[in-house]
């Protein structure tokens, strides 16, 4: 399964978004994206996805990285995070419940989504 997440920085900080209670893995935290449709590339899907779930149109910059991990069901899970250069409009909660600016230095000890801490681990080493 091919996802993509949203990597938005301010000052010394990246944002995570939690789950909402009405969502699958409700209360986990992470970074907002979700996954490819078919003939749509990483930054075509995550524009799409940030547009649906947050209600902005997301200037998409370069891969960051790709997170790989096999989940519990057998199946890979590969997570393609970009860069987000700007966007236009107000984020809007949907799926989720609740957003956090969270400092490099404390990302790795925030609650995470698996593939998401390997994104978190990515940034923090850079």
């Amino acid at each position: 399964m091919k996802v993509t997440a949203g990597i938005f920085r301010k000052d010394d900080c990246v944002l995570l978004m939690r789950r909402a209670q009405t969502e699958p893995l409700a209360g986990e935290w992470e970074y907002p994206g979700g996954k490819f449709e078919e003939g749509e590339d990483g930054p075509v899907c995550l524009h799409r996805e940030l547009l649906e779930e947050l209600g902005i149109d997301a200037q998409i910059g370069d891969l960051i990285t790709v997170a790989k991990l096999r989940l519990n069901s057998g199946k890979e899970l590969e997570l393609y995070a970009y860069e987000i250069l700007d966007y236009t409009g107000d984020i809007t909660l949907k799926v989720h419940d609740a957003k956090e600016w969270v400092r490099l230095s404390d990302l790795l000890e925030h609650s995470q989504l698996p593939a998401d801490l390997i994104i978190s681990k990515t940034l923090v080493n850079k």
